[in-house]
Protein backbone atom coordinates (compact mmCIF):
# COMPACT_ATOMS: atom_id res chain seq x y z
CA UNK A 1 0.00 0.00 0.00
CA UNK A 2 1.50 3.34 -1.20
CA UNK A 3 2.08 6.21 1.05
CA UNK A 4 -0.48 8.41 -0.46
CA UNK A 5 -3.30 5.50 -0.08
CA UNK A 6 -2.69 5.33 3.54
CA UNK A 7 -3.16 8.63 4.38
CA UNK A 8 -5.81 9.18 2.05
CA UNK A 9 -7.61 5.94 3.86
CA UNK A 10 -6.41 7.67 7.56
CA UNK A 11 -8.49 11.11 6.38
CA UNK A 12 -11.14 8.77 4.99
CA UNK A 13 -11.57 7.42 8.31
CA UNK A 14 -10.87 10.22 10.66
CA UNK A 15 -13.69 11.85 9.15
CA UNK A 16 -16.37 8.73 10.67
CA UNK A 17 -14.00 8.32 13.44
CA UNK A 18 -14.95 12.41 14.31
CA UNK A 19 -18.91 11.47 14.75
CA UNK A 20 -18.49 8.31 16.34
CA UNK A 21 -20.41 7.93 19.58
CA UNK A 22 -18.65 6.98 23.15
CA UNK A 23 -20.30 3.10 23.40
CA UNK A 24 -18.47 2.29 19.96
CA UNK A 25 -15.10 3.82 20.73
CA UNK A 26 -15.65 1.91 24.25
CA UNK A 27 -16.61 -1.55 22.61
CA UNK A 28 -13.55 -1.47 19.85
CA UNK A 29 -11.35 -0.78 23.14
CA UNK A 30 -13.22 -4.13 24.80
CA UNK A 31 -12.38 -6.09 21.53
CA UNK A 32 -8.74 -5.10 21.64
CA UNK A 33 -8.80 -6.26 25.59
CA UNK A 34 -10.46 -9.38 24.83
CA UNK A 35 -8.31 -9.91 21.62
CA UNK A 36 -4.92 -9.17 23.66
CA UNK A 37 -6.11 -11.52 26.27
CA UNK A 38 -7.44 -14.28 23.80
CA UNK A 39 -3.97 -14.46 21.78
CA UNK A 40 -0.80 -14.01 24.22
CA UNK A 41 0.58 -16.90 23.17
CA UNK A 42 0.90 -15.94 19.91
CA UNK A 43 1.86 -12.74 20.76
CA UNK A 44 4.62 -13.85 23.04
CA UNK A 45 5.72 -15.79 20.31
CA UNK A 46 6.06 -13.36 17.63
CA UNK A 47 7.66 -11.20 20.47
CA UNK A 48 10.33 -14.05 21.33
CA UNK A 49 11.01 -13.87 17.02
CA UNK A 50 11.60 -10.03 17.30
CA UNK A 51 13.92 -10.64 20.55
CA UNK A 52 15.84 -13.33 18.93
CA UNK A 53 16.32 -10.68 15.45
CA UNK A 54 17.07 -7.75 17.41
CA UNK A 55 19.57 -9.77 19.40
CA UNK A 56 21.68 -11.07 16.16
CA UNK A 57 21.37 -7.57 14.60
CA UNK A 58 22.60 -5.81 17.20
CA UNK A 59 20.41 -3.68 18.20
CA UNK A 60 21.28 -1.67 21.47
CA UNK A 61 20.49 -3.04 24.99
CA UNK A 62 18.48 -0.53 26.18
CA UNK A 63 16.29 -1.14 22.33
CA UNK A 64 15.96 -4.61 23.45
CA UNK A 65 14.27 -3.83 26.84
CA UNK A 66 11.86 -1.72 25.18
CA UNK A 67 10.85 -4.79 22.47
CA UNK A 68 9.71 -7.22 25.30
CA UNK A 69 6.30 -7.43 24.90
CA UNK A 70 5.81 -10.49 27.67
CA UNK A 71 2.94 -11.49 29.38
CA UNK A 72 3.24 -8.91 32.25
CA UNK A 73 3.45 -6.37 29.79
CA UNK A 74 0.66 -7.46 27.55
CA UNK A 75 -1.63 -8.04 31.22
CA UNK A 76 -0.71 -4.43 31.50
CA UNK A 77 -2.10 -3.32 28.10
CA UNK A 78 -4.88 -4.92 29.02
CA UNK A 79 -5.69 -3.06 31.82
CA UNK A 80 -4.75 0.15 30.00
CA UNK A 81 -7.54 -0.25 27.48
CA UNK A 82 -10.12 -0.83 29.89
CA UNK A 83 -8.66 2.71 32.02
CA UNK A 84 -9.19 4.63 28.78
CA UNK A 85 -12.49 3.42 28.16
CA UNK A 86 -13.13 4.40 31.54
CA UNK A 87 -12.25 7.84 31.03
CA UNK A 88 -14.64 10.52 29.70
CA UNK A 89 -14.92 11.17 25.94
CA UNK A 90 -12.87 14.13 25.59
CA UNK A 91 -15.10 14.81 22.24
CA UNK A 92 -17.59 17.77 22.32
CA UNK A 93 -16.43 18.58 25.36
CA UNK A 94 -17.00 22.15 26.78
CA UNK A 95 -14.30 24.12 27.92
CA UNK A 96 -15.04 27.46 28.26
CA UNK A 97 -18.35 29.29 27.59
CA UNK A 98 -19.80 32.37 28.07
CA UNK A 99 -23.04 35.11 27.28
CA UNK A 100 -22.18 38.06 25.93
CA UNK A 101 -23.50 41.29 26.57
CA UNK A 102 -25.51 41.01 22.72
CA UNK A 103 -27.47 37.64 23.52
CA UNK A 104 -25.06 35.53 21.61
CA UNK A 105 -24.09 32.58 23.29
CA UNK A 106 -20.66 31.35 22.80
CA UNK A 107 -18.60 28.15 24.09
CA UNK A 108 -15.46 26.55 23.13
CA UNK A 109 -16.40 22.46 22.15
CA UNK A 110 -13.53 20.02 21.76
CA UNK A 111 -12.73 18.35 18.75
CA UNK A 112 -10.72 15.66 17.33
CA UNK A 113 -7.59 16.88 15.36
CA UNK A 114 -7.57 14.33 12.58
CA UNK A 115 -5.20 12.80 11.77
CA UNK A 116 -1.77 11.35 13.63
CA UNK A 117 1.13 9.83 12.78
CA UNK A 118 3.27 7.86 15.17
CA UNK A 119 6.96 6.70 14.36
CA UNK A 120 8.77 4.87 17.32
CA UNK A 121 11.65 2.44 17.48
CA UNK A 122 10.86 -1.08 19.36
CA UNK A 123 8.09 -0.65 21.84
CA UNK A 124 4.86 -3.16 21.07
CA UNK A 125 3.50 -1.63 24.01
CA UNK A 126 2.91 2.00 21.87
CA UNK A 127 1.16 0.02 19.11
CA UNK A 128 -1.75 -0.73 21.48
CA UNK A 129 -1.31 2.72 23.55
CA UNK A 130 -1.09 5.45 20.92
CA UNK A 131 -4.34 3.43 18.84
CA UNK A 132 -6.19 3.51 21.91
CA UNK A 133 -5.43 7.20 22.42
CA UNK A 134 -6.28 8.03 18.96
CA UNK A 135 -9.10 6.15 18.92
CA UNK A 136 -11.24 7.43 22.24
CA UNK A 137 -10.44 10.80 21.20
CA UNK A 138 -12.19 10.31 17.67
CA UNK A 139 -8.80 10.36 15.88
CA UNK A 140 -7.30 8.22 13.22
CA UNK A 141 -3.79 7.25 13.42
CA UNK A 142 -1.16 5.92 11.16
CA UNK A 143 1.54 3.89 13.51
CA UNK A 144 5.10 2.82 11.65
CA UNK A 145 7.18 0.70 14.48
CA UNK A 146 10.77 -0.08 13.92
CA UNK A 147 11.80 -3.01 11.88
CA UNK A 148 12.84 -4.87 15.25
CA UNK A 149 9.27 -4.96 16.22
CA UNK A 150 8.21 -5.61 12.76
CA UNK A 151 6.06 -9.68 13.59
CA UNK A 152 4.66 -8.53 17.02
CA UNK A 153 3.38 -4.74 15.15
CA UNK A 154 1.97 -6.99 12.33
CA UNK A 155 -0.12 -8.79 14.48
CA UNK A 156 -1.15 -6.38 16.91
CA UNK A 157 -1.91 -4.48 13.62
CA UNK A 158 -4.46 -7.12 12.35
CA UNK A 159 -6.13 -7.31 15.53
CA UNK A 160 -6.66 -3.81 15.73
CA UNK A 161 -8.84 -3.83 12.43
CA UNK A 162 -10.53 -6.98 13.91
CA UNK A 163 -11.81 -5.27 16.80
CA UNK A 164 -12.53 -1.97 15.19
CA UNK A 165 -14.54 -4.02 12.53
CA UNK A 166 -16.51 -5.59 15.51
CA UNK A 167 -17.14 -2.63 16.48
CA UNK A 168 -18.84 -1.00 13.63
CA UNK A 169 -15.59 1.33 13.10
CA UNK A 170 -13.50 2.02 10.10
CA UNK A 171 -10.69 -0.51 9.99
CA UNK A 172 -8.35 2.03 8.81
CA UNK A 173 -8.83 4.50 11.76
CA UNK A 174 -5.76 2.18 13.59
CA UNK A 175 -3.59 1.11 10.86
CA UNK A 176 -0.07 -0.37 11.55
CA UNK A 177 2.30 -0.09 8.70
CA UNK A 178 5.83 -0.92 7.73
CA UNK A 179 6.52 1.42 4.70
CA UNK A 180 10.19 2.06 3.85
CA UNK A 181 12.23 4.90 5.09
CA UNK A 182 11.33 6.78 2.04
CA UNK A 183 7.79 6.10 2.12
CA UNK A 184 7.94 7.73 6.15
CA UNK A 185 9.55 10.65 4.51
CA UNK A 186 6.58 10.90 1.73
CA UNK A 187 4.25 10.76 4.36
CA UNK A 188 6.00 13.47 6.63
CA UNK A 189 5.37 16.17 3.90
CA UNK A 190 1.37 15.23 3.81
CA UNK A 191 0.22 17.80 5.73
CA UNK A 192 -3.04 18.02 3.77
CA UNK A 193 -4.09 14.92 5.17
CA UNK A 194 -1.77 14.57 8.43
CA UNK A 195 -2.40 17.02 11.31
CA UNK A 196 0.39 16.26 13.80
CA UNK A 197 3.33 13.78 14.15
CA UNK A 198 4.40 12.08 17.53
CA UNK A 199 8.00 10.37 16.85
CA UNK A 200 9.09 8.12 20.02
CA UNK A 201 12.82 6.75 20.03
CA UNK A 202 16.12 8.11 20.32
CA UNK A 203 17.01 11.77 19.44
CA UNK A 204 18.11 10.97 16.01
CA UNK A 205 14.73 10.02 15.08
CA UNK A 206 13.35 12.58 16.66
CA UNK A 207 15.54 15.24 14.93
CA UNK A 208 15.10 13.56 11.62
CA UNK A 209 11.43 13.56 11.84
CA UNK A 210 11.41 17.29 13.07
CA UNK A 211 14.02 18.17 10.06
CA UNK A 212 11.70 16.26 7.49
CA UNK A 213 8.35 17.33 8.51
CA UNK A 214 6.11 19.70 7.20
CA UNK A 215 3.32 18.34 9.46
CA UNK A 216 3.19 19.77 13.51
CA UNK A 217 5.86 17.62 15.80
CA UNK A 218 5.28 17.51 19.44
CA UNK A 219 9.11 16.49 20.27
CA UNK A 220 11.19 14.69 22.93
CA UNK A 221 14.28 14.82 22.43
CA UNK A 222 15.72 13.27 25.72
CA UNK A 223 15.06 12.34 29.39
CA UNK A 224 17.69 14.30 30.99
CA UNK A 225 16.41 13.91 34.41
CA UNK A 226 17.06 14.83 38.05
CA UNK A 227 16.64 14.33 41.86
CA UNK A 228 17.97 16.87 43.87
CA UNK A 229 18.60 16.15 48.01
CA UNK A 230 18.07 19.45 49.73
CA UNK A 231 19.40 20.85 52.88
CA UNK A 232 16.25 19.42 55.06
CA UNK A 233 15.90 16.09 53.12
CA UNK A 234 15.33 12.98 55.46
CA UNK A 235 18.29 11.23 54.35
CA UNK A 236 16.67 7.48 53.89
CA UNK A 237 13.57 8.90 52.28
CA UNK A 238 15.87 10.93 49.73
CA UNK A 239 17.98 7.77 49.05
CA UNK A 240 14.88 5.60 48.63
CA UNK A 241 13.58 8.34 45.78
CA UNK A 242 17.21 8.26 44.31
CA UNK A 243 17.49 4.90 43.90
CA UNK A 244 14.11 4.28 42.49
CA UNK A 245 13.76 6.97 40.31
CA UNK A 246 17.53 5.47 38.47
CA UNK A 247 17.38 1.09 39.13
CA UNK A 248 13.47 0.83 38.69
CA UNK A 249 13.60 0.99 34.91
CA UNK A 250 16.62 2.82 34.27
CA UNK A 251 16.19 2.40 30.37
CA UNK A 252 13.46 4.59 30.71
CA UNK A 253 13.11 8.31 29.61
CA UNK A 254 12.11 9.35 33.19
CA UNK A 255 14.51 7.66 34.48
CA UNK A 256 17.49 10.09 36.75
CA UNK A 257 20.35 10.54 34.87
CA UNK A 258 22.19 12.75 37.47
CA UNK A 259 21.82 13.44 41.24
CA UNK A 260 21.87 16.76 43.19
CA UNK A 261 23.23 16.67 46.14
CA UNK A 262 23.21 19.84 49.09
CA UNK A 263 26.63 20.18 50.28
CA UNK A 264 25.48 20.05 54.46
CA UNK A 265 25.35 16.17 52.90
CA UNK A 266 28.61 15.95 52.10
CA UNK A 267 29.57 13.50 55.21
CA UNK A 268 26.94 11.58 53.80
CA UNK A 269 28.06 11.37 50.19
CA UNK A 270 29.84 7.80 50.44
CA UNK A 271 26.63 6.09 52.09
CA UNK A 272 24.97 7.18 49.10
CA UNK A 273 27.29 6.33 46.57
CA UNK A 274 27.33 2.51 48.54
CA UNK A 275 23.80 2.48 48.00
CA UNK A 276 23.71 3.28 44.40
CA UNK A 277 26.93 0.85 44.31
CA UNK A 278 25.00 -2.14 45.80
CA UNK A 279 22.12 -2.16 43.19
CA UNK A 280 24.85 -2.20 40.22
CA UNK A 281 24.72 1.46 39.18
CA UNK A 282 28.41 3.33 38.53
CA UNK A 283 28.53 6.58 39.90
CA UNK A 284 30.40 9.79 38.08
CA UNK A 285 30.98 12.32 40.27
CA UNK A 286 32.14 16.26 40.70
CA UNK A 287 35.46 17.29 42.64
CA UNK A 288 33.33 17.76 45.86
CA UNK A 289 31.81 14.14 44.89
CA UNK A 290 35.48 12.58 44.51
CA UNK A 291 36.82 14.37 47.44
CA UNK A 292 34.53 12.45 50.00
CA UNK A 293 34.37 9.04 47.70
CA UNK A 294 37.72 9.14 46.24
CA UNK A 295 37.22 6.13 44.19
CA UNK A 296 34.98 7.45 42.25
CA UNK A 297 35.25 8.26 38.69
CA UNK A 298 34.95 11.76 37.72
CA UNK A 299 32.32 13.75 36.07
CA UNK A 300 33.24 15.85 32.83
CA UNK A 301 30.90 18.81 31.59
CA UNK A 302 29.68 15.95 28.95
CA UNK A 303 28.21 13.89 31.76
CA UNK A 304 25.64 16.91 32.78
CA UNK A 305 24.35 16.92 29.69
CA UNK A 306 23.92 12.79 29.32
CA UNK A 307 21.05 10.59 28.74
CA UNK A 308 22.59 7.02 30.06
CA UNK A 309 19.71 5.16 29.70
CA UNK A 310 21.82 2.47 31.68
CA UNK A 311 23.09 1.59 35.24
CA UNK A 312 25.03 4.62 35.38
CA UNK A 313 24.62 8.32 37.44
CA UNK A 314 26.24 11.40 37.75
CA UNK A 315 26.43 13.05 41.20
CA UNK A 316 26.93 16.96 41.73
CA UNK A 317 26.75 18.63 44.87
CA UNK A 318 25.26 21.89 44.94
CA UNK A 319 24.80 25.23 47.71
CA UNK A 320 21.51 25.60 47.58
CA UNK A 321 17.88 24.97 45.98
CA UNK A 322 19.20 27.81 43.59
CA UNK A 323 22.13 25.94 42.26
CA UNK A 324 20.00 22.97 42.20
CA UNK A 325 17.69 25.17 39.58
CA UNK A 326 19.88 26.33 37.76
CA UNK A 327 21.81 23.19 36.95
CA UNK A 328 19.02 21.43 35.73
CA UNK A 329 17.73 24.70 33.64
CA UNK A 330 21.24 24.59 31.92
CA UNK A 331 21.72 20.74 31.36
CA UNK A 332 18.55 19.29 31.83
CA UNK A 333 16.00 18.60 28.94
CA UNK A 334 12.93 20.06 30.49
CA UNK A 335 11.50 16.66 31.36
CA UNK A 336 11.36 15.35 34.50
CA UNK A 337 12.92 16.45 37.34
CA UNK A 338 12.09 16.16 41.47
CA UNK A 339 13.50 17.58 44.71
CA UNK A 340 13.24 15.71 48.03
CA UNK A 341 13.09 18.11 50.89
CA UNK A 342 11.13 19.16 54.11
CA UNK A 343 10.92 22.69 53.55
CA UNK A 344 8.15 24.71 52.10
CA UNK A 345 10.24 27.53 50.61
CA UNK A 346 13.06 25.15 49.15
CA UNK A 347 9.83 23.11 47.30
CA UNK A 348 8.39 26.24 46.40
CA UNK A 349 11.52 27.80 44.34
CA UNK A 350 12.03 24.09 42.90
CA UNK A 351 8.54 24.44 41.29
CA UNK A 352 8.63 27.35 40.29
CA UNK A 353 11.90 28.08 39.36
CA UNK A 354 12.50 24.44 37.34
CA UNK A 355 11.35 24.28 33.36
CA UNK A 356 9.93 21.15 32.99
CA UNK A 357 7.05 19.66 31.91
CA UNK A 358 6.95 17.47 35.11
CA UNK A 359 8.45 18.81 38.42
CA UNK A 360 8.26 16.29 41.58
CA UNK A 361 7.99 16.39 45.06
CA UNK A 362 8.67 14.03 47.57
CA UNK A 363 8.83 11.17 44.85
CA UNK A 364 10.52 9.24 42.48
CA UNK A 365 10.47 10.52 38.54
CA UNK A 366 9.12 7.23 37.81
CA UNK A 367 5.86 8.35 38.41
CA UNK A 368 6.02 10.63 35.05
CA UNK A 369 3.94 8.38 33.98
CA UNK A 370 0.38 8.00 32.44
CA UNK A 371 -0.65 5.56 33.80
CA UNK A 372 -0.16 6.45 37.37
CA UNK A 373 -1.37 9.84 36.66
CA UNK A 374 -4.83 8.71 35.51
CA UNK A 375 -4.60 8.92 32.27
CA UNK A 376 -4.57 5.22 31.82
CA UNK A 377 -1.71 5.49 29.40
CA UNK A 378 -0.07 7.96 27.73
CA UNK A 379 0.90 8.55 23.75
CA UNK A 380 4.64 10.03 24.54
CA UNK A 381 5.86 12.71 26.84
CA UNK A 382 6.01 16.09 25.46
CA UNK A 383 8.94 18.70 26.45
CA UNK A 384 7.83 21.24 23.66
CA UNK A 385 6.26 24.15 25.14
CA UNK A 386 2.76 23.43 22.83
CA UNK A 387 -0.76 22.72 23.80
CA UNK A 388 1.07 19.55 25.36
CA UNK A 389 3.12 18.90 27.88
CA UNK A 390 4.77 16.07 30.17
CA UNK A 391 2.83 12.68 29.68
CA UNK A 392 0.18 13.25 26.58
CA UNK A 393 -3.25 12.02 27.13
CA UNK A 394 -6.99 11.90 25.51
CA UNK A 395 -7.53 15.81 26.00
CA UNK A 396 -3.94 16.35 24.51
CA UNK A 397 -4.91 15.15 21.20
CA UNK A 398 -7.87 16.97 20.72
CA UNK A 399 -8.10 20.99 19.64
CA UNK A 400 -11.55 23.11 19.54
CA UNK A 401 -13.96 24.82 17.81
CA UNK A 402 -16.01 28.16 19.05
CA UNK A 403 -19.58 26.99 18.44
CA UNK A 404 -21.92 30.29 18.96
CA UNK A 405 -25.92 30.45 18.87
CA UNK A 406 -27.53 33.92 18.37
CA UNK A 407 -31.19 34.78 17.84
CA UNK A 408 -30.62 36.75 14.38
CA UNK A 409 -28.31 39.40 16.14
CA UNK A 410 -26.34 41.40 13.28
CA UNK A 411 -23.09 43.26 13.63
CA UNK A 412 -24.21 47.07 12.62
CA UNK A 413 -25.38 49.12 10.35
CA UNK A 414 -23.83 48.62 6.80
CA UNK A 415 -24.07 51.15 3.78
CA UNK A 416 -26.95 50.80 1.86
CA UNK A 417 -27.45 51.34 -2.10
CA UNK A 418 -30.60 52.37 -4.51
CA UNK A 419 -29.31 50.12 -7.41
CA UNK A 420 -28.16 53.06 -9.60
CA UNK A 421 -24.50 52.94 -10.71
Amino acid sequence: MSARAIADAAQHAARHMALASTDAKNAALEAMAQRLSAHQPELVQHNHDDLERAAESGVPEHLVNRLQFGEAKIASRIRSLRKIAALPDPIGQVIAHSRRPNGLDAARVRVPLGVLLCIYEARPHVTVNAGAFCLKSGNACILRGGSEARQCNEFLGHLWRESLREAGLPEDSVQVVAVSHEGVDELLGMDGCIDLVIPRGGKELIRTVAEKSTIPVIKHFEGICHVYIDATADLDKATAIALDSKCLMPEVCNAMETLLVHEVHRAHLPDLVAAFRDHGVTVRGCAATRKAVPDVAAATEDDWRTEYLDMIAAVRVVPDVNAAVDHINQYGSHHTDAIVTDSARAACVFREGVDSGVVLENASTMFCDGESLGMGAEIGISTDKIHARGPMGLEDLTSYKFVIRGSGQTMGDYPRHDGES
